[in-house]
């Protein structure tokens, strides 16, 4: 037995639109994270470049001797920079600016000396700031130029800024784009839906598709594969239904010319019994009716109306065909209807309650009235009918684990609705009611 849907939950079209949003979210961040790094990189890799120039500058100023101020020639990239002179052991000489002619301020002297070498960049703690510095060495010392970072700093967190803000707005926008990309996706998935939902038993018609042959594609031909596979088994249920009906009218109609000849020469105690076989065959040959209109895609097409009193019509002769079923109700209740069809009725209630309660005993039929109504109930103290059956019990062919053919809720049904009336159920384990629900007559409206 298929296991029924779970309820709830968030639809196909917003758990694709999620995906998508957090997909390019997820690509929108990872593009913002990138460009801040590289931006950082370059403002740190200009920086010391300018840096190392200058240091150049300055060096060989001092190599060549010539006239002119240091400051003059550096160019550093704020403009702010600092030019320190150091002897060949490291040791500290002068500086552009008086605070860093103190020892607090000085690079140590090893990585001085390290620049004796040839030129190299330097960062770390001067004067308690974080300082970038650029070394190159000359005649008869080392050139330091440094320059104050803390404006890379700044510069960075207005690009963060900006960079949240704007990953803000593309995540709002990439949800808005996930949503439209998704319901794009799944429509023909709706639309093949909403096709298929509208399929039935009398209806199965291949579902037109003129896309491409792609997933969708395959799936609509796998669907309509077993639409056609399923037409032909309707179809072949159908002509069985027709020929197994035919050959049962034939000796169905024997047998009740048989019991009426039998009848008229029984006496008076076996014509009884001789009635209740009729009325049991005429039964039987009014379900090979039902599988005749059944095989034609009808059920339950003529009722021959009556003034029908319930408990003494139908309940008491449908009793006497199952030992122990008790009944409830005084008779009175009437109704107009097709005798025969409301006993097939309730006969279909009544025989569906003792196999399920396992016999006659656990089953109780009551008769009510309720206004304009004749309530009719059939109640059985058997294990319950599963929650996931029954809303199907009444389709036609529908099995439950009591077997069955799949009929006689089906056309009780039907009687019921031919009737003017309506069959519910309620069910929980331990107890089950079918409740049959009729117009009521009164004796008035018969005479009216």
């Amino acid at each position: 037995m298929p296991r029924a849907l779970k309820t709830g939950g968030l639809p196909l079209t917003w758990r694709v639109a999620a995906l998508a949003s957090a997909a390019i979210a997820v690509l929108a961040l990872v593009a913002i994270l990138a460009a801040y790094l590289v931006v950082r990189s370059s403002l740190y890799t200009n920086l010391r470049t300018a840096l190392r120039g200058d240091a150049g500058a300055v060096a060989d100023l001092y190599r060549e001797g010539g006239q002119g101020s240091a400051r003059s020639r550096v160019t550093g990239p704020t403009g702010g920079v600092v030019v320190q002179v150091y002897d060949p052991g490291g040791s500290l000489l002068v500086a552009s600016k008086p605070e860093f002619e103190r020892p607090q301020a000085a690079i140590p002297p090893s990585d001085v000396a390290s620049a004796s070498g040839g030129s190299l960049m330097w960062s770390g703690m001067l004067a308690g700031r974080q300082m970038e510095a650029a070394l190159a060495p000359f005649d008869v010392g080392v050139v330091a130029v440094l320059a104050d970072p803390s404006y890379i700093g700044q510069a960075l967190a207005g690009l963060s800024r900006a960079l949240l803000l704007t990953a803000l707005a593309l995540v709002v926008l990439s949800a808005v784009v996930g949503y439209l990309v998704a319901e794009a996706a799944v429509r023909p998935i709706t639309r093949l839906s909403r096709l298929a939902g509208a399929l039935g038993p009398e209806r199965l018609q291949p579902i037109p598709y003129g896309g491409p042959g792609d997933e969708l594609g395959r799936l609509t031909e796998s669907l309509n594969g077993l639409l056609a596979r399923l037409s032909d088994a309707m179809d072949a249920q159908r002509a069985f239904l027709a020929e197994t009906s035919h050959e049962l009218r034939t000796p169905l109609t024997s047998l009740q010319g048989f019991l009426e000849r039998a009848s008229r020469h029984a006496d008076e105690r076996s014509r009884h019994d001789l009635e209740d076989a009729r009325r049991v065959s005429r039964s039987m040959n009014r379900l090979v009716e039902d599988l005749l209109q059944l095989s034609r895609g009808e059920l339950v097409k003529e009722v021959s109306p009556h003034l029908v009193d319930l408990c003494q019509d139908v309940v008491e002769p449908v009793a006497e065909e199952f030992p122990g079923v008790q009944r409830t109700g005084a008779s009175g209740q009437l109704v107009l209807g097709d005798p025969d069809r409301l006993r097939q009725l309730v006969r279909n209630l009544v025989a569906n309650a003792v196999r399920a309660s396992g016999g006659g005993e656990g089953v109780t039929v009551s008769l009510a009235s309720a206004g304009q109504w004749v309530m009719l109930g059939v109640e059985d103290d058997g294990p319950g009918i599963p929650p996931d059956v029954l809303p199907h019990i009444f389709e036609k062919f529908y099995k439950g684990a009591g077997g069955g053919a799949g009929l006689g809720l089906a056309i009780a049904r039907q009687i019921a609705r031919h009737h003017g009336g309506e069959i519910s159920v309620v069910s929980e384990p331990g107890r089950t009611r079918f409740d049959l629900r009729l117009p009521a007559v009164e004796v008035g409206d018969e005479d009216e």
